[in-house]
């Protein structure tokens, strides 16, 4: 196996991508996996960390935070014995660790955060759930103030632990909103009501919307469509997919009562404070190697290919971009200006010529 891949990669803090066709191949140490990347996703956050330096700590740089590979190679311990050279593998990348990020041909990847991808889901749909399902599941479980603090579905009294209940996801279409719908059915909410383009409410019914509003209803409209949900509960809890502050944050502080709770993905998203309502309001934070987040990374992980194999949860629609890695800056370019809707844009490194 030869020693060098090719890698799309930042120079220097603010430049611009490059493919480097002489990038090494990182080596995998204990309870770590060498993986081939056969497909890897886009997100917003991947445009601002080129952009602005943000969480990386030295260059040149590779970015890219979600993975679907084959184990090529095996480290020693325990964990890492568990899986074999040829596994399928879907996984998160590593933020501030260039060799575990996705943006290359190959990336190494920590064994007790890798999952099974089986044989009913392909590498471009694998690829579409890392960051955006951990994003869900940290704001619907992780304690306030970063999360809605529920009771995950993967502890023992967690599953269909809020039966009859409803939430409200503004954003749906989006990777972190499809996540929250299909956690929020396995946790047994009646209603899951959400917000996109209505070109996209047949897809969020199929994996467990009740209801699906079109992104720019106004509060009054809003206030006038919940009326007309028979048996409709009181929403006490609400999870801002989008984290705009005059849409879907705006739309979730208008859908719980007071005392209810709401999250948004934006941790940079700044609001004067809804106490008069006695609202609790919480921001995402990354955490994944914090204890709490590598926890909840623990439990999702330990599950999603069983839930993976039965259907119970899907991942985005992959849109797949030409050109392999040498396609993803065009792509982060329509991320950034907002051009992309109800898909996950996903890149073959394979394809790089």
């Amino acid at each position: 196996m030869a020693n060098i891949q090719k890698a799309l990669v930042v120079p220097a803090k603010g430049a611009d991508f490059v493919v480097d066709a002489a990038f090494p191949i990182p080596v995998p140490r204990n309870d770590q996996l060498l993986v081939k990347t056969k497909a890897v996703a886009l997100n917003p956050v991947d445009y601002f960390m080129q952009k602005t330096g943000m969480f990386v700590e030295a260059y040149p740089a590779v970015l890219g935070l979600d993975i679907a590979g084959e184990v090529v190679k095996v480290g020693e311990g325990e964990v890492a014995s568990k899986f074999k050279a040829g596994d399928r593998v879907v996984l998160p990348g590593g933020f501030n660790i260039s060799e575990k990020n996705a943006f290359q041909q190959y990336a190494v990847a920590d064994a007790k955060f890798s999952a099974i991808v089986p044989a009913n889901v392909s590498y471009d749909e694998a690829a579409t759930i890392p960051l955006g399902l951990f994003t869900a599941y940290y704001g619907l479980y992780e304690a306030v103030p970063k999360g809605l603090g529920l009771t995950s579905f993967a502890g023992p009294d967690g599953v269909q632990a809020y039966t009859g209940q409803a939430i409200f996801i503004p954003g749906g279409s989006s990777s972190v909103g499809t996540g929250a719908i299909q956690l929020a059915k396995l946790s047994g909410f009646k209603f899951v009501i959400t917000t996109s383009s209505l070109k996209h409410t047949d897809f969020l019914k199929s994996i467990g919307a009740t209801h699906v509003f079109d992104r720019n209803i106004s509060v009054d409209q809003f206030h006038a469509a919940l009326k007309e949900i028979d048996g409709l509960p009181k929403i006490k809890y609400a999870y801002d997919a989008i984290g705009d502050l005059d849409t879907s944050f705006r739309l979730a502080l208008e859908a719980v009562v007071p005392k209810g709770n709401v999250v948004t993905v934006n941790p940079r998203l700044v609001y004067d404070s809804p106490d008069k309502d006695g609202k609790v309001t919480s921001k995402f934070m990354t955490e994944s190697a914090s204890p709490s987040g590598a926890a909840h990374m623990r439990n999702l992980w330990g599950d999603l290919t069983k839930l993976l194999e039965t259907g119970v949860l899907k991942g985005s629609r992959p849109e797949i971009l030409p050109g392999g890695l040498a396609g993803i800056p065009a792509g982060l370019d329509r991320l950034a200006k907002q051009e992309v809707s109800g898909v996950k844009l996903v890149a073959r490194p394979e394809e790089t010529l």
